[in-house]
Protein backbone atom coordinates (compact mmCIF):
# COMPACT_ATOMS: atom_id res chain seq x y z
CA UNK A 1 0.00 0.00 0.00
CA UNK A 2 3.13 2.35 -0.54
CA UNK A 3 0.97 4.14 -3.19
CA UNK A 4 -1.22 5.59 -0.38
CA UNK A 5 1.62 6.97 1.22
CA UNK A 6 1.71 10.87 1.04
CA UNK A 7 4.14 12.05 -1.71
CA UNK A 8 6.96 14.04 -0.74
CA UNK A 9 8.18 17.17 -3.26
CA UNK A 10 11.76 18.27 -3.13
CA UNK A 11 11.74 21.94 -3.83
CA UNK A 12 15.13 22.80 -5.84
CA UNK A 13 16.01 26.56 -5.31
CA UNK A 14 17.47 27.39 -8.42
CA UNK A 15 17.99 31.44 -8.13
CA UNK A 16 21.60 32.89 -8.06
CA UNK A 17 23.20 32.29 -4.29
CA UNK A 18 23.96 35.66 -2.55
CA UNK A 19 28.24 34.79 -2.33
CA UNK A 20 29.83 34.94 0.78
CA UNK A 21 33.60 34.82 1.78
CA UNK A 22 34.72 33.71 4.97
CA UNK A 23 38.21 34.87 5.71
CA UNK A 24 39.33 32.96 9.05
CA UNK A 25 42.35 31.31 9.70
CA UNK A 26 40.38 28.54 12.26
CA UNK A 27 38.57 25.86 10.21
CA UNK A 28 35.98 25.60 12.95
CA UNK A 29 34.68 28.73 12.58
CA UNK A 30 33.87 27.92 8.94
CA UNK A 31 32.25 24.82 9.21
CA UNK A 32 30.34 26.64 12.00
CA UNK A 33 29.26 29.00 9.64
CA UNK A 34 28.00 27.22 7.02
CA UNK A 35 26.03 25.01 9.32
CA UNK A 36 24.57 27.69 10.93
CA UNK A 37 23.36 29.58 8.04
CA UNK A 38 22.93 26.12 5.58
CA UNK A 39 18.72 27.04 5.63
CA UNK A 40 19.31 30.92 5.57
CA UNK A 41 17.64 32.45 2.40
CA UNK A 42 17.36 35.97 2.04
CA UNK A 43 14.80 37.47 -1.30
CA UNK A 44 14.57 33.67 -2.04
CA UNK A 45 18.39 33.47 -2.44
CA UNK A 46 20.37 30.74 -0.71
CA UNK A 47 24.10 31.43 0.82
CA UNK A 48 27.01 30.09 -1.55
CA UNK A 49 30.84 30.15 0.96
CA UNK A 50 33.72 30.53 -0.18
CA UNK A 51 36.52 30.00 2.61
CA UNK A 52 39.85 31.51 2.54
CA UNK A 53 42.14 31.28 6.02
CA UNK A 54 44.89 34.39 5.32
CA UNK A 55 44.58 37.74 4.09
CA UNK A 56 46.42 36.56 1.25
CA UNK A 57 43.99 33.78 0.13
CA UNK A 58 41.36 36.24 0.89
CA UNK A 59 42.85 38.78 -1.37
CA UNK A 60 42.72 35.71 -3.82
CA UNK A 61 39.40 35.16 -3.84
CA UNK A 62 37.79 38.60 -4.00
CA UNK A 63 40.19 39.28 -7.25
CA UNK A 64 38.75 36.42 -8.89
CA UNK A 65 34.78 37.74 -7.52
CA UNK A 66 33.54 40.95 -8.14
CA UNK A 67 30.07 40.05 -6.95
CA UNK A 68 31.17 38.84 -3.82
CA UNK A 69 28.06 40.39 -1.18
CA UNK A 70 29.65 39.91 2.01
CA UNK A 71 33.04 39.24 3.64
CA UNK A 72 33.12 37.39 7.59
CA UNK A 73 36.82 38.38 8.71
CA UNK A 74 39.06 37.68 11.04
CA UNK A 75 41.55 40.28 12.43
CA UNK A 76 44.27 38.72 13.33
CA UNK A 77 45.48 35.69 11.09
CA UNK A 78 49.08 35.90 9.72
CA UNK A 79 49.71 38.75 11.44
CA UNK A 80 48.03 40.96 14.07
CA UNK A 81 46.89 43.34 11.95
CA UNK A 82 46.08 41.17 8.57
CA UNK A 83 42.31 41.80 8.47
CA UNK A 84 42.45 45.15 8.42
CA UNK A 85 44.83 45.40 5.99
CA UNK A 86 42.35 43.26 4.01
CA UNK A 87 40.16 45.99 4.48
CA UNK A 88 42.70 48.54 3.28
CA UNK A 89 42.82 46.21 0.13
CA UNK A 90 39.92 45.88 -0.69
CA UNK A 91 38.52 50.04 -0.21
CA UNK A 92 41.23 51.36 -1.43
CA UNK A 93 42.93 48.98 -4.31
CA UNK A 94 40.28 47.00 -5.71
CA UNK A 95 38.00 50.17 -5.20
CA UNK A 96 35.24 47.97 -4.13
CA UNK A 97 32.71 49.74 -1.90
CA UNK A 98 30.16 47.87 -2.48
CA UNK A 99 30.84 44.30 -0.61
CA UNK A 100 29.79 44.41 3.26
CA UNK A 101 32.75 43.79 5.55
CA UNK A 102 31.84 42.42 9.27
CA UNK A 103 35.20 41.88 10.97
CA UNK A 104 35.14 38.87 13.90
CA UNK A 105 37.84 38.47 16.06
CA UNK A 106 38.76 36.53 19.04
CA UNK A 107 41.65 38.91 20.51
CA UNK A 108 39.32 42.11 20.68
CA UNK A 109 42.53 43.34 22.90
CA UNK A 110 44.33 43.41 19.40
CA UNK A 111 42.07 45.68 17.42
CA UNK A 112 39.93 47.94 20.05
CA UNK A 113 36.38 48.41 18.69
CA UNK A 114 35.94 51.85 18.81
CA UNK A 115 39.42 52.26 16.73
CA UNK A 116 38.55 50.21 14.03
CA UNK A 117 34.89 50.99 13.56
CA UNK A 118 36.49 55.06 13.69
CA UNK A 119 39.14 54.37 10.98
CA UNK A 120 37.49 51.23 8.45
CA UNK A 121 35.30 51.35 6.07
CA UNK A 122 33.38 48.18 7.38
CA UNK A 123 29.81 47.68 8.35
CA UNK A 124 30.10 45.38 11.81
CA UNK A 125 32.65 44.27 14.73
CA UNK A 126 31.66 40.98 16.48
CA UNK A 127 33.47 39.51 19.18
CA UNK A 128 33.75 35.71 18.23
CA UNK A 129 32.57 35.19 21.66
CA UNK A 130 29.25 36.58 20.94
CA UNK A 131 27.81 34.95 18.23
CA UNK A 132 24.96 33.32 18.26
CA UNK A 133 22.71 31.91 15.52
CA UNK A 134 20.27 34.77 16.35
CA UNK A 135 22.75 37.07 16.10
CA UNK A 136 24.51 35.88 12.76
CA UNK A 137 21.56 35.91 10.85
CA UNK A 138 20.38 39.50 12.44
CA UNK A 139 24.20 40.36 10.56
CA UNK A 140 23.06 38.70 7.63
CA UNK A 141 19.82 40.43 6.95
CA UNK A 142 21.57 43.59 7.67
CA UNK A 143 24.05 43.13 5.61
CA UNK A 144 22.37 41.64 2.58
CA UNK A 145 20.08 44.59 2.52
CA UNK A 146 22.62 47.29 2.15
CA UNK A 147 24.34 44.88 -0.34
CA UNK A 148 20.78 44.74 -2.12
CA UNK A 149 20.54 48.55 -2.29
CA UNK A 150 24.25 49.62 -2.81
CA UNK A 151 24.18 47.43 -6.12
CA UNK A 152 20.77 48.40 -7.19
CA UNK A 153 21.73 52.67 -6.99
CA UNK A 154 25.44 51.42 -9.01
CA UNK A 155 23.54 49.79 -11.01
CA UNK A 156 20.90 52.07 -12.05
CA UNK A 157 23.25 54.82 -12.01
CA UNK A 158 25.57 53.11 -14.53
CA UNK A 159 22.44 52.47 -16.47
CA UNK A 160 21.02 55.49 -16.81
CA UNK A 161 24.57 57.16 -17.32
CA UNK A 162 25.31 55.21 -20.65
CA UNK A 163 21.78 56.36 -21.75
CA UNK A 164 22.68 59.77 -21.37
CA UNK A 165 25.21 59.50 -22.82
CA UNK A 166 23.45 58.40 -25.85
CA UNK A 167 21.63 61.60 -25.54
CA UNK A 168 23.70 63.51 -26.07
CA UNK A 169 24.84 62.79 -29.52
CA UNK A 170 21.58 63.47 -30.91
CA UNK A 171 22.70 66.78 -32.19
CA UNK A 172 24.23 64.86 -34.84
CA UNK A 173 22.00 63.23 -36.16
CA UNK A 174 19.34 64.71 -38.65
CA UNK A 175 15.41 63.27 -37.13
CA UNK A 176 15.86 64.00 -33.68
CA UNK A 177 12.38 63.25 -33.13
CA UNK A 178 12.03 59.70 -33.94
CA UNK A 179 15.72 59.15 -32.42
CA UNK A 180 14.70 60.33 -29.09
CA UNK A 181 11.34 58.53 -29.64
CA UNK A 182 13.10 55.22 -29.87
CA UNK A 183 15.70 55.95 -27.05
CA UNK A 184 12.54 56.65 -24.94
CA UNK A 185 11.38 52.94 -25.81
CA UNK A 186 14.91 51.47 -25.55
CA UNK A 187 15.27 53.48 -22.11
CA UNK A 188 12.16 51.86 -20.34
CA UNK A 189 13.52 48.21 -21.90
CA UNK A 190 16.71 48.83 -20.35
CA UNK A 191 14.78 49.78 -16.81
CA UNK A 192 12.37 47.03 -17.26
CA UNK A 193 15.06 44.35 -17.85
CA UNK A 194 16.86 46.12 -14.76
CA UNK A 195 14.20 45.88 -12.07
CA UNK A 196 13.09 42.40 -13.34
CA UNK A 197 16.81 40.96 -12.45
CA UNK A 198 16.61 42.66 -9.27
CA UNK A 199 13.20 41.41 -8.28
CA UNK A 200 11.29 44.73 -7.13
CA UNK A 201 8.89 46.75 -8.29
CA UNK A 202 8.64 47.82 -11.83
CA UNK A 203 9.63 51.49 -12.83
CA UNK A 204 8.90 53.24 -16.06
CA UNK A 205 10.70 55.85 -18.15
CA UNK A 206 8.18 58.57 -19.25
CA UNK A 207 9.52 61.57 -21.19
CA UNK A 208 12.70 62.68 -22.63
CA UNK A 209 13.37 66.56 -23.28
CA UNK A 210 16.03 67.20 -25.04
CA UNK A 211 17.98 70.97 -25.28
CA UNK A 212 20.65 72.21 -27.23
CA UNK A 213 21.55 75.57 -28.77
CA UNK A 214 21.77 74.20 -32.08
CA UNK A 215 18.24 72.53 -32.03
CA UNK A 216 15.03 73.38 -31.30
CA UNK A 217 13.30 71.40 -28.11
CA UNK A 218 12.76 67.76 -28.76
CA UNK A 219 10.17 66.06 -26.26
CA UNK A 220 9.24 62.10 -26.24
CA UNK A 221 6.69 61.09 -24.12
CA UNK A 222 5.44 57.29 -23.14
CA UNK A 223 1.60 56.91 -24.00
CA UNK A 224 1.09 56.07 -20.06
CA UNK A 225 2.59 59.23 -18.95
CA UNK A 226 2.68 60.21 -15.03
CA UNK A 227 -0.26 62.91 -13.71
CA UNK A 228 2.08 65.77 -12.91
CA UNK A 229 2.97 69.01 -15.05
CA UNK A 230 5.64 67.08 -17.25
CA UNK A 231 6.72 70.19 -18.80
CA UNK A 232 6.88 72.36 -15.92
CA UNK A 233 9.06 69.52 -13.90
CA UNK A 234 11.46 69.52 -16.90
CA UNK A 235 11.80 73.38 -16.08
CA UNK A 236 12.47 72.69 -12.87
CA UNK A 237 14.88 69.89 -12.91
CA UNK A 238 17.14 71.90 -16.16
CA UNK A 239 16.74 75.01 -13.36
CA UNK A 240 18.74 73.08 -11.09
CA UNK A 241 20.72 70.94 -12.95
CA UNK A 242 20.17 68.62 -10.67
CA UNK A 243 18.54 64.96 -9.27
CA UNK A 244 14.81 66.30 -8.64
CA UNK A 245 11.82 64.42 -7.16
CA UNK A 246 8.42 65.08 -7.45
CA UNK A 247 6.07 62.01 -5.94
CA UNK A 248 6.68 58.78 -7.21
CA UNK A 249 8.47 60.66 -10.11
CA UNK A 250 12.23 61.68 -10.73
CA UNK A 251 13.93 64.04 -13.29
CA UNK A 252 17.78 63.94 -13.60
CA UNK A 253 19.69 66.32 -15.04
CA UNK A 254 22.91 66.36 -17.59
CA UNK A 255 24.99 68.93 -19.28
CA UNK A 256 28.07 68.23 -22.07
CA UNK A 257 31.07 70.25 -23.02
CA UNK A 258 28.50 71.22 -26.49
CA UNK A 259 25.92 72.50 -24.23
CA UNK A 260 23.48 69.94 -24.64
CA UNK A 261 21.22 69.89 -22.33
CA UNK A 262 18.77 66.29 -21.40
CA UNK A 263 16.67 65.46 -18.63
CA UNK A 264 15.36 61.52 -18.83
CA UNK A 265 12.30 61.37 -16.45
CA UNK A 266 10.65 58.10 -14.56
CA UNK A 267 9.52 56.68 -11.96
CA UNK A 268 11.37 55.74 -8.91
Amino acid sequence: MDWLAAETETVVNNRKPWKVVIVDDDIEVHKATKLAMKSFEFMGRRLEFYSAYSGLEGKALLEQHNDIAVILLDVVMETDDAGLKLVNYIRNTLQNTQTRIVLRTGQAGMAPESEVIKNYDIDGYKAKTEITLESLTHLFYVALRSYRDISRLGNYKNALKALLNSVLKVDKLNDLEAFSSNLLTYLSDVLDAYEAELVISKRKASMINIKSTHTTVVNAQADDSPSINLPAFIDRVATAQSLIYDGNFAGIYYNNEEDLEAVVGGRH
